[in-house]
C-alpha cells in the first residue's frame, strides 16, 4: 500500500504544478490583482476558463493526496510534493519563458533534495495509530489556532508579502494534511461512528483560509514560490504535528530525528533564497526602485 500512496503522492504533484500554473496565470492576468485580490477578482476568477482548468486539475490532484494519505503515514506521503517544484520550474522554462540562474537552481536542489531525504528516512520509521475521541482533540486546537493568526494576517495586512502569505497557506495545508490522515484511519480502522466531526470542520476551514492565501499569492509573485511554499513548509509542518501530535515517529532514534531536522531546514532555506533571487521576483523589485526613482524625480522637478 505503501508503494500505491507514494505513487498517488507522485502524481498529484505533478498535478499541483500544472494547476498552478494556469491559476497562477489566470490571477496574474486580472487587472490591479497585484495589490492584493478583492471579492470582485474571484468572482471574475469563477469566469475564467484557465482558472477553471487549473482548479479542476488542482482537483485531481487533491484526490490522489487524499486516498494516499489514507493508505501511508503522513511522513511519508506529504514530503513527495516536493517534486512538483522541479516540475513547475521546468512549466516555467516552457510557458513563461522563465530565466534560470545559479540561485534559482540552488534554491531548487535544497528544496528537493531537502524533501527527498525527508521521505527516503521517514518511510523507514513512520508508523500510523488510531487517534479517537479526545486523542483527535489536540490537532484540532492546533488547527483552530492556526486558523486564528491566518484570520489575523488576512485581517491586518491589506498587501502581504509573498512569503508572508505561503508561510501562512503552508502551515495552514499541514492542519489539512494531518487532519485527513487522522480522519481517514479512524473511518477505515473504526467506522464512520468514530470520525470526529471538530477534526473535519476544522479541516474544512484550513483549506478555505489557505485557499485564500494561494489565489493571494498567485497575485503577488512568480507561482514557484507559491509551490516552494507549499511543498516544502507543508511537508515539514505536517511531519512535525505527524510526529509529536499523532506519534508517527515514536520508535525513531534521536539521530534520525535530528537529520530530519537539518534536512528540513536545508529545504526551508531553499525557499529563503527562492524567495530572494527568483528572477520575476528581482524584476519586480528593479520595477519597483525605477518607480520610486521616478517619482522623486517628478517630485524634486515640481
Amino acid at each position: 500500500m505503501t508503494i500505491v500512496a507514494i505513487a498517488l503522492a507522485a502524481l498529484a504533484a505533478v498535478a499541483l504544478a500544472y494547476g498552478a500554473l494556469y491559476q497562477h496565470e489566470a490571477v496574474a492576468g486580472q487587472n490591479d490583482s497585484h495589490n492584493g485580490l478583492s471579492w470582485a477578482h474571484f468572482t471574475g476568477l469563477l469566469g475564467n476558463r484557465r482558472w477553471l482548468l487549473g482548479l479542476g486539475i488542482l482537483g485531481l490532484g487533491t484526490a490522489g493526496n487524499l486516498v494516499s494519505l489514507a493508505l501511508a503515514p503522513v511522513m511519508v506521503v506529504q514530503p513527495i510534493g516536493a517534486f512538483s517544484l522541479i516540475v513547475s520550474v521546468l512549466l516555467g522554462i516552457r510557458h513563461r519563458g522563465l530565466k534560470v540562474n545559479r540561485r534559482l537552481v540552488q534554491a531548487v536542489v535544497w528544496c528537493t533534495a531537502g524533501v527527498t531525504v525527508f521521505v527516503a528516512l521517514s518511510a523507514t520509521t513512520a508508523r500510523t495509530e488510531v487517534h479517537l475521541g479526545a486523542d483527535a482533540l489536540p490537532l484540532f486546537w492546533i488547527t483552530g489556532v492556526v486558523v486564528a493568526l491566518g484570520l489575523i494576517i488576512m485581517l491586518v495586512f491589506r498587501r502581504a508579502p509573498q512569503l508572508i502569505l505561503i508561510i501562512a497557506a503552508g502551515l495552514l495545508f499541514a492542519c489539512v494534511a494531518t487532519n485527513v490522515h487522522l480522519v481517514s484511519v479512524q473511518f477505515l480502522r473504526a467506522g464512520l461512528g468514530q470520525v470526529t466531526l471538530i477534526n473535519v470542520a476544522a479541516l474544512v476551514a484550513a483549506v478555505a483560509l489557505g485557499s485564500w492565501f494561494v489565489q493571494n499569492a498567485y497575485a503577488a509573485g512568480p507561482p514557484e514560490m507559491v509551490i516552494a511554499g507549499l511543498t516544502v513548509i507543508d511537508p515539514i509542518g505536517a511531519v512535525i504535528l505527524g510526529t509529536i501530535v499523532l506519534g508517527e515517529a515514536a520508535a525513531a532514534p534521536v539521530w534520525l530525528i535530528i537529520v530530519i531536522t537539518v534536512t528540513g531546514l536545508v529545504a526551508c532555506a531553499g525557499v529563503v533564497v527562492l524567495s530572494r533571487y527568483h528572477p520575476d521576483v528581482k524584476d519586480r523589485e528593479t520595477q519597483r526602485r525605477d518607480a520610486r526613482r521616478s517619482t522623486m524625480t517628478d517630485t524634486e522637478e515640481s
